[in-house]
């Protein structure tokens, strides 16, 4: 799916043309495991990334909202990695599949990938209010311990472009990719391996 915060992402959207339907159908959803899962697939021509299938869907069954987004194009698994010095890097692109690892090192940040995980397009900017989101409902009810209140401090220091970090994508499907300078792409390594869910290996 693509990043809900629109301002973020400035005029990025109004390039996207028209969308072709790829796919219309009923498969097998990954939650509840009956074939009640109604999906489309679709196309896109977007600027910098190329053709993008964005896919969505809806299960009858028990609910379950199904969104990704990945490149059309995929490449051979890699490791991304891309060092954030500021305001410049925070403005970057990527697009995170549904079956990608992305973590921010120094904080030991993770965004897992499940069976039933979305991708999206948004900005570096836009993992960290991810991140962000994701305190607020774990430190629900308990915002003044040091712990939650001190992530919170990082991540609005990081927001703003106070504090470097390393961000990294493990894309064992080659459907992954971040647009800007310094992005380095290299083979999958012991680190990315290390982090590559047990369900994955019985799926691929």
């Amino acid at each position: 799916m693509v990043d809900t915060n629109r301002d973020e992402l400035g005029s990025y959207f109004d390039k996207i043309k028209e969308p072709i339907l790829l796919y219309k159908g009923v498969v097998t959803c990954p939650v509840c495991r009956k074939k009640s899962l109604e999906l489309e697939e679709h196309l896109y021509e977007v600027p910098y990334f190329g053709r993008i299938l964005l896919s969505s869907g809806k299960c009858t069954n028990c609910g379950y909202v199904y969104k990704d987004v990945r490149l059309a194009e995929t490449t051979k698994p890699k490791k991304i990695v891309l060092r954030v010095k500021g305001e410049k890097e925070l403005r970057y692109l990527l697009v995170k599949s549904s079956y990608a690892y992305l973590s921010i090192l120094e904080k030991n940040y993770e965004m897992i990938p499940g069976p039933a995980s979305h991708g999206f397009i948004s900005t570096v900017e836009g993992v960290l209010h991810r991140f962000m989101e994701a305190l607020e409902v774990a430190c629900k009810g308990r915002e003044e311990e040091p712990g939650c209140l001190g992530n919170k401090k990082w991540l609005e220091r990081a927001i703003d472009g106070k504090e470097e970090f390393t961000l990294v994508i493990c894309d064992y499907e080659g459907a992954s990719k971040i647009m800007g300078d310094d992005v380095i792409e290299e083979p999958l390594d012991e680190y990315c391996s290390g982090k590559k869910p047990e369900w994955m290996y019985s799926w691929s």
